[in-house]
């Protein structure tokens, strides 16, 4: 391996460049968290690592930003269905192994959900050691691939995981669990959190008796239990002492079918459809709701939601179950609920309205859990630079506050 390390980075569909472009413009990027590909390509800059990063974002530019260039690529075949979909992957991991062996990578780190994990063979063969980046888990936590084709790919995957794989670092226990089973504890794993800024989040008020708020953060696709909230609403509307309201923040595919069924069935009062907002008026949604809600279901590789951090940060319990695998993080401050059944969300929900003590619990445990979520030595820059140190020797920085003083 060559003495100067050379980072080849695919990342996820975001647009990269556009975000960098808007970050040296001096414009402020409304989001809650800090984006990981922020906090990547901030470090490489910091130590001066030459670094070439690609994103699948449709929107094709590219930038020179010191050592670091960082190009919007979308994938070959991109929003295709059936065998043209495993075609795509399989052709855009190819594509990326050529480009990262032309940029003379000697590292190459890989979202989950670029390609099929076996398809990272390709860098292997071509020279180049692969750290997969986890922000998801392989398989949801206690539902692994059925069917011929997805046992045969985790097959797949397995090998490359015990033979291929350099390292790997991810957002939770469970990816890490995942991939020692996968690789017979073969690859080496460093876990990390998102990481968020302090200011502009509110302690949310204590729940009194006549309404409680339930706020949904994220996409409005139906594998994240969206269309389940028409259901505990209806459930709720009867057997519970308060009025039950859910805010519904977050676009997505099936965003125009809940807004019909919320409309179907008269219940503007009882789930309030907000779709996208900008951090302000989220965090004004979070200061003003009892808790809340990750309805994941059991076909979503949930990683570890950021809206449990969120939660956490805000001072509000959080209902699950544990697909969302949020009960290893901030667990102390969770209702649990059984995967894919309304029922059981509609029992946790009423818990937490019924039960003072145990509503009370959950918020005091709130403030030592957010502590993770500010905390850089648990950030994603620091989880890679204790990677690398192994693969490489290259030594750690002390600290990750000069990385994080750039981006926020």
């Amino acid at each position: 391996m060559s003495n100067e390390l050379r980072l080849f980075v695919a990342l996820g569909p975001g647009d990269i460049v556009g975000a960098r472009r808007s970050q040296l413009a001096g414009k402020s990027i409304n989001e809650t968290s800090i984006a990981f590909s922020e906090q990547l390509l901030a470090y490489c800059r910091l130590r001066s690592i030459r670094t070439f990063a690609v994103s699948s974002n449709s929107r094709i530019d590219e930038l020179g930003d010191g050592p670091v260039n960082i190009e919007n690529c979308s994938k070959p075949l991109a929003g295709r269905s059936g065998a043209r979909f495993h075609l795509s992957l399989i052709l855009y991991g190819l594509q990326l192994a050529i480009r990262a062996r032309r940029f003379g990578a000697t590292v190459a780190v890989i979202d989950s959900g670029t390609t099929h994990y076996f398809v990272l063979a390709f860098f292997r063969i071509l020279g180049i050691p692969v750290i997969v980046n986890l922000h998801n888990v392989l398989w949801p936590r206690g539902f692994p691939p059925r069917g011929r084709l997805h046992r045969a790919i985790r097959s797949l995957n397995s090998l490359f995981f015990t033979h291929v794989c350099a390292g790997a670092i991810g957002v939770s226990p469970e990816c890490e669990r995942q991939i020692i089973s996968e690789s017979r504890g073969k690859v080496p794993f460093s876990q990390y959190r998102c990481q968020f800024k302090l200011a502009g989040f509110r302690t949310a008020p204590l729940h009194t008796p006549g309404v409680f708020r339930i706020v949904f953060v994220g996409r409005a696709e139906s594998n994240k239990g969206v269309l389940d909230i028409p259901l505990m609403a209806r459930g709720l509307r009867k057997r519970a002492s308060a009025r039950v309201i859910f805010e519904v923040c977050g676009d997505g595919p099936a965003l125009s079918e809940l807004k019909s069924i919320v409309r179907e069935h008269r219940m503007e009062d009882e789930v309030i459809v907000h779709g996208r907002l900008e951090r302000d008026a989220l965090l004004g949604v979070y200061a003003r709701c009892n808790a809340v809600i990750v309805p994941t279901r059991s076909n979503f590789t949930e990683g570890m939601p950021q809206v449990c951090a969120e939660a956490v940060l805000s001072g509000i319990p959080v209902i699950t179950s544990e697909v969302a695998n949020a009960f290893d993080v901030i667990g102390s401050a969770t209702v649990h609920a059984q995967t894919d059944n309304v029922e059981s969300y509609i029992n946790a929900i009423l818990s937490l309205i019924e039960d003072q003590a145990l509503y009370q619990r959950l918020r005091a445990e709130c403030p030592t859990l957010a502590l993770q979520f500010l905390d850089r030595s648990q950030s994603y820059p620091a989880a890679l630079d204790r990677l690398l140190e192994t693969l490489t020797g290259q030594q750690p920085l002390s600290g990750y506050a000069d990385v994080f003083r750039e981006i926020t």
